[in-house]
């Protein structure tokens, strides 16, 4: 069970940060108009996502743990976060 807790905790880690970066650019875009009023609360909106993210990344470290240990299934999320956004920033 608890496998599927961290599994659960790392699959709503991911959905925030998409939302977040998903709301980011709805944001930028609307900021280029006439609606900066509306950007500014998703800004302010895409701040709270990526703290609740934060959130949920804390809450991983502390999940039970049957297999391998957290902070080397932490490390590999986080290599594999940075090798994601260098391919992104090459492209």
């Amino acid at each position: 069970m608890s496998a599927v807790v961290r599994e659960d905790i790392d699959l709503l880690h991911s959905e925030c940060l998409a939302l977040a970066r998903r709301t980011a650019r709805l944001a930028a875009e609307l900021d280029r108009g006439i609606h900066a009023a509306t950007a500014g609360r998703l800004y302010g909106a895409v701040r709270e996502i990526w703290q609740a993210s934060e959130l949920l990344h804390a809450a991983f470290h502390h999940a039970p743990s049957d297999g391998p240990s957290i902070a080397r299934l932490c490390g590999r999320r986080m290599r594999y976060l940075a090798a994601r956004a260098s391919r992104r920033r090459s492209r």
